[in-house]
């Protein structure tokens, strides 16, 4: 297999493919006129295509991923070998498709579903890296920087916008910021989180965001007023059996534990604080 470098951003790492965060930008191969798209995903979700000159980006459906660790033995890296589902306005209309491996992608193709053509696309070396990054969780975009800033852009389907601050990156800038899809309330609707790490890499702060199935909008999830807690969710844990967050953080020399629920209406609350 050809190795090729790249313009990509992939942290984690290849065996836990739920921690894994890329952006990538492609260009086709052979065609008359270039077709250029920008594809992204967080694990096995919240991915998304965005063709230029398109104005919104399509959402993907997580197919398959294959593993290849044939070559371990010789010090060779896993091949992920990924496949997705492009649903365009409701209709499952092609299919994506490569295989990547630490800071390489190759085998890249797209497959028209209403004649069966194939088309090969190539890494596109043409831009350099301005840290931004986006995510596409229930066709909602999330446009937040991996590195260098800290702003969050969101736009939903039907063009509202708004604009605010996460956790800051530490001031190296040496550790990324992380993308989550996860049900942080357990009502079995996927929401959203971003973490930093601490220059020590002792505490990593998270921003939450809860998506309501009513309104159809992301709200930023915070500690109950007035209980005892960290302040914000730092070192955040899910124990989805029991339907409970649990965060740490310290105080002085010592650490502090924290656990909450949600109850009917959705609200959280501290059930049990261990200082």
């Amino acid at each position: 297999m050809k190795s090729l470098k790249i313009y990509l951003l992939i942290f984690g790492i290849s065996l836990l493919p739920n921690l894994l965060l890329a952006q990538m930008k492609f260009k086709s191969i052979g065609e008359k006129k270039p077709i250029y798209f920008e594809l992204g995903y967080s694990g096995t979700k919240g991915a998304f295509v965005w063709y230029k000159g398109q104005t919104q980006p399509i959402p993907l459906k997580f197919k398959s991923l294959d593993i290849d660790s044939s070559d371990r033995d010789s010090g060779q890296p896993n091949f992920n070998t990924y496949k997705w589902t492009e649903v365009y306005n409701g209709k499952v209309t092609g299919e994506y498709g490569f295989t990547e491996w630490p800071r390489n992608v190759d085998d890249i193709y797209y497959k028209r579903y209403s004649d069966g053509r194939v088309f090969k696309f190539k890494v596109d070396e043409s831009e350099g890296y301005d840290g931004k990054s986006m995510a596409l969780l229930h066709n909602v975009q999330f446009h937040f920087y991996s590195y260098y800033q800290d702003s969050l852009r969101i736009v939903y389907p039907n063009g509202i916008k708004k604009s605010l601050m996460l956790n800051l990156l530490p001031e190296d800038r040496d550790r990324p910021r992380y993308v989550y899809i996860e049900d942080y309330n357990f009502d079995g609707i996927d929401d959203i989180a971003f973490s930093v790490t601490d220059g020590e890499g002792l505490v990593v702060a998270y921003d939450v965001f809860i998506y309501n199935k009513l309104s159809k909008q992301f709200t930023k999830l915070t500690t109950p007023a007035g209980a005892k807690g960290c302040g914000e969710f730092t070192n955040l844990k899910l124990n989805a059996e029991r339907k409970e967050l649990s965060t740490t953080c310290k105080s002085g020399a010592r650490w502090l534990g924290y656990t909450y629920k949600f109850n009917k209406a959705g609200k959280i609350y501290l059930i049990k604080d261990e200082e």
